[in-house]
């Protein structure tokens, strides 16, 4: 096992500082807007789900959206407004989080796992086009950490193959590639509004498309087909509660972008050391500053995140364990050699960006890991 030598021996309990992982997402009129919603009704067909429908629409401009549950029921969702048939397939990578692929397990869907372009989250075209097919009923690019990948390129293919391109962007609300939001280059696309995510509602989150006939789909997938008795569906519906929390924050999204891009330009300023660098941004992407995509030179990223972690920087790597899906028990049966997926994985560690971060913060981040230093550089990872 690598040792990581961290070059802070001095370092005593008492100096011991931790970063905050999240942000409160609190804003000043969020009772305002709970007070409203207990006042107009709290259902999935509430007056206040329909603002916060208008309101996500607005800034990303994009005429369709439908509010929902949870991102995992916001994928389940979007692909219910296409024809397919249970069997059939989807191509999706294996840098992706399970909850991208348990909704197609759910549908009956069978997952591809496509490899990713050399240093990017974004499907590799070539692999792509290798794996395409008559079953092939859908793809999805899931970019990660609010970093862009070259969805143009994806757009293209499937475009050339009448198959629809699904976005998941739970990780990239804001992202934008060649001056237009990461959302308008797909079918359809899906967003989480989890706690955890760039912003928040509780639970939640939302499926959006530029086409009315696929949106009208996806609704009434959430609504128990209408309840008409014509086509199938299940209730997904986001309550309005969590709508009225995203109805007071959305027409902040653009605010909380301009802070979190301000955080990734300072500690990128600060950091002087060359074990890591970013991971590179696909030309004519801007990062959301969901997070910082720290990637190791030459060895294990692991040693970094260990490194950063026992000085109080949470990465989610270390949290999740991030490895391709097909090494989970569940999806096994779909493995697939992606020698791409697997060095990505290893290489990476996530740092915090999050609006409520100080100076200070900023400060501690960049003096931890400028004094990073590992024993296993010599032994690259494979």
């Amino acid at each position: 096992m690598s040792k990581v030598m961290t070059g802070d021996a001095g370092l005593t309990d008492a100096g011991f500082r931790a970063v905050a992982e999240l942000c409160s997402h609190r804003q000043s009129n969020d009772i305002d807007y709970l007070e409203r919603a207990l006042a107009t009704g709290l259902t999935g067909t509430s007056p206040i789900v329909l603002e916060f429908e208008q309101a996500i629409g607005a800034v990303y401009g994009v005429p369709h959206v439908v509010a929902v549950s949870s991102g995992a029921a916001a994928v389940m969702a979007a692909l219910k407004g296409f024809d397919w048939s249970p069997g059939q397939e989807v191509v999706v990578s294996p840098t992706c989080p399970i909850c991208t692929v348990l909704p197609l397990l759910q549908h009956g869907l069978v997952p591809v796992f496509c490899d990713v372009r050399p240093n990017s989250f974004g499907l590799c075209p070539d692999d792509l086009a290798r794996l395409i097919s008559p079953k092939t009923c859908a793809i999805i690019e899931v970019p990660m950490w609010g970093y862009p990948v070259a969805v143009d390129e994806t757009q293209r293919i499937a475009a050339e193959h009448r198959i629809p391109l699904v976005l998941d962007l739970a990780h990239a609300h804001m992202t934008s590639l060649r001056g237009r939001y990461l959302a308008h280059y797909g079918d359809v696309a899906c967003f989480s509004t989890h706690d955890c995510k760039f912003m928040s509602t509780g639970e939640g989150g939302f499926v959006m498309s530029q086409h009315e006939a696929v949106a009208s789909r996806v609704r009434s997938y959430t609504r128990f087909g209408n309840l008409d008795g014509k086509s199938p569906g299940i209730n997904l519906k986001m309550g309005g509660l969590q709508a009225a929390l995203g109805a007071a924050r959305a027409p902040l999204l653009e605010q909380h972008l301009a802070i979190r891009q301000g955080h990734r330009q300072k500690l990128k300023a600060l950091l002087d050391n060359g074990h890591f660098r970013e991971l590179p941004v696909t030309p004519g992407g801007s990062p959301s500053g969901y997070a910082l995509l720290l990637q190791a030179i030459g060895h294990d990223g692991r040693d970094l995140v260990r490194h950063q972690v026992s000085h109080g920087i949470p990465s989610d790597i270390h949290k999740y364990d991030n490895r391709p899906l097909y090494e989970y028990p569940l999806l096994a049966k779909y493995s697939r050699h992606c020698p791409n997926a697997t060095s990505l994985l290893r290489s990476l560690t996530t740092i915090p960006l999050h609006p409520d971060l100080c100076e200070d913060d900023l400060v501690h981040i960049a003096h931890v890991l400028n004094r990073y230093r590992s024993e296993s550089i010599e032994h690259a990872y494979t």
